[in-house]
């Protein structure tokens, strides 16, 4: 008789190694698509569509196979891509860096978790819209913890004019983890969150080993002193929503002698 647990265990293998199938399907059909796009045997706005569609699958089936780096990755194609207008060269070459990053970790390449950061960090950085591409990327990565979608894309738009990669996420507990694998520069939260707040996060950052000394700074319409900002870790700044959002940004910076 085969017992519960064993049945179970039997199921999960079988889920896994299908999704595990999958995505190796989803990054031959995108092999494939990169290839025509860069043949031009594609509409462009048809291959782009694709393209949004395959790294949003990606991301969807990460989320299943459970492996952190392989989220971290299709999370940073999915971004890559959604604001992509147009697939020159360039732009392909750097697609296909991510695909075949996510090949290899679906068939099983080993990353270090002390080398996690690294592998992060040598991904292309996505590129904001109407940002000259001339500026020169900076080793910098900064991570923003923003719901609206507009406001992230602000301080997105902001922080690339001034050479600086960013990625960003929508959930505080998805940031928790985020952070402590990928080690970014600076983090930059939203007061509301959610279920946490930003002084929440700023807190539980602080107060773990592991990031403590991680520069982390508040997104909020509050000033200093404002009962809500109660409890802040006192290193942490606040970037103020609204005409001094371009300053606080930058003492911000300069504070944390980010260059």
């Amino acid at each position: 008789m085969v017992s519960h647990d064993s049945a179970d265990n039997e199921n999960e293998r079988r889920v896994y190694d299908e999704v595990r199938d999958e995505v190796r399907d989803t990054v031959s059909g995108m092999n494939v698509l990169l290839g025509n796009l860069r043949s031009h045997s594609v509409p462009m706005a048809d291959g782009l569509a694709n393209l949004r569609r395959d790294a949003s699958n990606l991301v969807t089936q990460a989320q299943v196979l459970g492996d952190p780096l392989l989220r971290v990755v299709t999370h940073r194609l999915n971004e890559y891509v959604a604001d992509l207008k147009a697939t020159a060269a360039g732009e392909i070459d750097e697609v296909e860096v991510f695909v075949a990053k996510i090949e290899r970790l679906v068939d099983g390449e080993a990353v270090p978790e002390a080398d996690v950061p690294q592998v992060v960090r040598a991904l292309p950085a996505k590129r904001a819209p109407d940002i000259d591409f001339s500026i020169v990327k900076k080793n910098v990565e900064i991570l923003l913890v923003v719901p609206e979608k507009a406001l992230a894309r602000i301080v997105e738009r902001e922080l690339a004019a001034c050479g600086y990669r960013t990625s960003a996420v929508r959930d505080a507990f998805v940031a928790l983890e985020t952070v402590v694998r990928t080690r970014p520069d600076l983090v930059v939260a939203s007061m509301e969150l959610g279920v946490l707040s930003g002084v929440d996060l700023g807190c539980a950052l602080a107060a773990m080993p592991a990031t403590d000394g991680i520069p982390f700074a508040v997104l909020t319409s509050y000033e200093w002193g404002n009962p809500k900002l109660r409890g802040l870790p006192p290193r942490a700044a606040v970037i103020r929503k609204g005409a001094m959002f371009g300053d606080d940004l930058a003492e911000s910076l300069a504070r944390f002698g980010i260059t």
